[in-house]
Protein backbone atom coordinates (compact mmCIF):
# COMPACT_ATOMS: atom_id res chain seq x y z
CA UNK A 1 0.00 0.00 0.00
CA UNK A 2 1.09 3.67 -1.08
CA UNK A 3 0.06 6.24 -0.51
CA UNK A 4 1.33 8.94 -2.66
CA UNK A 5 1.86 12.71 -0.95
CA UNK A 6 1.37 11.59 2.51
CA UNK A 7 3.53 13.80 3.60
CA UNK A 8 2.02 16.62 2.15
CA UNK A 9 -1.15 16.03 5.10
CA UNK A 10 0.34 18.05 7.70
CA UNK A 11 -1.48 20.97 8.41
CA UNK A 12 -5.14 20.10 7.92
CA UNK A 13 -7.23 21.18 10.45
CA UNK A 14 -11.11 20.11 10.86
CA UNK A 15 -12.90 21.77 13.88
CA UNK A 16 -9.53 22.42 15.80
CA UNK A 17 -7.68 19.26 14.86
CA UNK A 18 -4.70 19.48 12.97
CA UNK A 19 -2.78 16.58 11.80
CA UNK A 20 1.28 17.54 12.03
CA UNK A 21 4.34 14.77 11.79
CA UNK A 22 3.24 12.34 9.19
CA UNK A 23 6.01 9.21 8.44
CA UNK A 24 5.29 6.07 7.01
CA UNK A 25 7.36 3.17 7.55
CA UNK A 26 10.42 1.66 5.42
CA UNK A 27 7.55 -0.43 3.62
CA UNK A 28 5.02 1.71 3.38
CA UNK A 29 3.18 -0.40 4.93
CA UNK A 30 2.62 1.41 7.97
CA UNK A 31 1.31 5.51 7.35
CA UNK A 32 1.87 7.28 11.22
CA UNK A 33 0.94 10.90 12.03
CA UNK A 34 -0.20 12.56 15.03
CA UNK A 35 -3.06 15.07 15.87
CA UNK A 36 -3.16 18.18 18.05
CA UNK A 37 -5.91 19.05 19.72
CA UNK A 38 -5.87 23.03 19.02
CA UNK A 39 -8.94 23.98 21.38
CA UNK A 40 -7.00 23.01 24.43
CA UNK A 41 -4.70 24.77 26.52
CA UNK A 42 -2.30 21.53 26.48
CA UNK A 43 -3.21 20.12 23.03
CA UNK A 44 -3.72 16.67 23.61
CA UNK A 45 -2.88 14.30 21.12
CA UNK A 46 -4.05 11.88 19.62
CA UNK A 47 -2.26 8.78 17.02
CA UNK A 48 -3.61 8.47 13.55
CA UNK A 49 -2.25 5.25 12.16
CA UNK A 50 -3.37 3.40 8.73
CA UNK A 51 -2.14 -0.29 8.39
CA UNK A 52 -2.63 -2.98 5.51
CA UNK A 53 -4.99 -4.88 7.13
CA UNK A 54 -4.52 -8.97 6.72
CA UNK A 55 -7.28 -8.88 3.67
CA UNK A 56 -5.72 -7.59 0.31
CA UNK A 57 -6.55 -4.40 -0.09
CA UNK A 58 -8.06 -3.36 3.15
CA UNK A 59 -6.87 -0.61 5.17
CA UNK A 60 -6.97 -0.17 8.71
CA UNK A 61 -7.62 3.40 9.89
CA UNK A 62 -7.73 4.32 13.47
CA UNK A 63 -6.91 7.37 15.26
CA UNK A 64 -6.13 6.80 19.34
CA UNK A 65 -5.34 8.67 22.92
CA UNK A 66 -1.90 9.32 22.71
CA UNK A 67 -1.52 8.93 26.59
CA UNK A 68 -4.40 6.23 27.66
CA UNK A 69 -3.37 4.41 23.55
CA UNK A 70 -7.72 4.29 24.11
CA UNK A 71 -9.29 3.56 20.72
CA UNK A 72 -11.24 6.58 19.94
CA UNK A 73 -11.85 5.38 16.24
CA UNK A 74 -11.88 3.20 13.91
CA UNK A 75 -12.69 2.20 9.68
CA UNK A 76 -12.16 -0.19 7.74
CA UNK A 77 -11.23 1.53 3.81
CA UNK A 78 -10.25 0.12 0.72
CA UNK A 79 -7.35 1.64 -1.03
CA UNK A 80 -9.53 3.91 -3.35
CA UNK A 81 -11.14 5.19 0.07
CA UNK A 82 -8.04 7.04 0.41
CA UNK A 83 -6.03 7.52 -2.66
CA UNK A 84 -5.72 11.10 -3.33
CA UNK A 85 -5.25 13.61 -0.44
CA UNK A 86 -8.96 14.71 -0.59
CA UNK A 87 -10.44 11.48 -0.04
CA UNK A 88 -8.26 10.86 3.10
CA UNK A 89 -9.16 14.32 4.37
CA UNK A 90 -12.68 13.34 3.90
CA UNK A 91 -12.50 9.98 5.40
CA UNK A 92 -10.28 12.42 8.68
CA UNK A 93 -12.99 14.23 8.96
CA UNK A 94 -15.64 11.69 9.34
CA UNK A 95 -13.60 9.75 11.89
CA UNK A 96 -13.14 13.05 14.42
CA UNK A 97 -17.03 13.71 13.42
CA UNK A 98 -17.74 10.18 15.22
CA UNK A 99 -15.08 11.03 18.13
CA UNK A 100 -16.79 14.10 18.90
CA UNK A 101 -20.06 12.98 18.48
CA UNK A 102 -19.30 10.02 20.93
CA UNK A 103 -17.66 12.67 23.41
CA UNK A 104 -21.20 14.92 23.19
CA UNK A 105 -23.41 11.56 23.87
CA UNK A 106 -21.35 10.66 27.02
CA UNK A 107 -21.18 14.43 27.97
CA UNK A 108 -24.99 14.47 27.81
CA UNK A 109 -25.19 11.48 29.34
CA UNK A 110 -23.02 12.38 32.57
CA UNK A 111 -25.46 15.63 32.75
CA UNK A 112 -28.73 13.95 32.53
CA UNK A 113 -26.98 12.04 36.07
CA UNK A 114 -26.19 14.94 37.44
CA UNK A 115 -28.99 17.17 37.02
CA UNK A 116 -31.69 14.59 35.15
CA UNK A 117 -35.11 15.91 36.30
CA UNK A 118 -36.52 13.81 39.41
CA UNK A 119 -33.74 10.84 39.09
CA UNK A 120 -30.62 13.59 39.04
CA UNK A 121 -27.96 13.98 41.71
CA UNK A 122 -28.79 17.06 42.23
CA UNK A 123 -32.88 16.75 42.69
CA UNK A 124 -32.12 13.48 45.11
CA UNK A 125 -29.85 15.81 47.74
CA UNK A 126 -32.78 18.71 47.26
CA UNK A 127 -35.53 16.33 48.15
CA UNK A 128 -33.44 14.51 50.45
CA UNK A 129 -35.35 15.54 54.64
CA UNK A 130 -31.67 14.85 55.83
CA UNK A 131 -27.66 14.96 54.38
CA UNK A 132 -27.49 11.29 53.86
CA UNK A 133 -23.93 11.55 52.69
CA UNK A 134 -22.45 13.03 55.89
CA UNK A 135 -25.20 12.62 58.10
CA UNK A 136 -27.62 15.48 60.12
CA UNK A 137 -25.21 16.49 62.80
CA UNK A 138 -25.42 20.10 63.48
CA UNK A 139 -21.69 20.34 63.83
CA UNK A 140 -21.01 18.85 60.06
CA UNK A 141 -19.58 21.65 57.67
CA UNK A 142 -20.98 19.80 54.71
CA UNK A 143 -24.90 20.91 54.53
CA UNK A 144 -27.43 20.00 52.23
CA UNK A 145 -26.99 23.47 50.88
CA UNK A 146 -23.28 23.37 50.53
CA UNK A 147 -23.37 19.90 48.34
CA UNK A 148 -26.14 21.43 46.21
CA UNK A 149 -23.99 24.27 45.34
CA UNK A 150 -21.22 21.94 44.71
CA UNK A 151 -23.10 19.80 41.91
CA UNK A 152 -24.71 23.15 40.63
CA UNK A 153 -21.18 24.38 39.91
CA UNK A 154 -19.97 21.43 38.57
CA UNK A 155 -22.77 21.71 36.13
CA UNK A 156 -22.19 24.67 35.02
CA UNK A 157 -18.21 24.02 34.22
CA UNK A 158 -19.98 20.92 32.39
CA UNK A 159 -22.25 23.26 30.27
CA UNK A 160 -19.22 25.50 29.55
CA UNK A 161 -17.20 22.46 28.75
CA UNK A 162 -19.78 21.34 26.28
CA UNK A 163 -19.99 25.04 25.00
CA UNK A 164 -16.50 24.78 23.50
CA UNK A 165 -16.61 22.02 21.55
Amino acid sequence: MKIKGWEKISGFTYKGYCIVNPIHDANEEGYFATVLNLNQVYRPKWDITLSAYAVKGVVTFSILDNVTQHLLAKSHLTKTNIDTLQKFREQYEMLVDDILEEAQSYVKKATTNINGGTTGIINQVQSSGSNVLYGSGSSNPFTQAHIIQTLQTLQQQIDDYNKKL
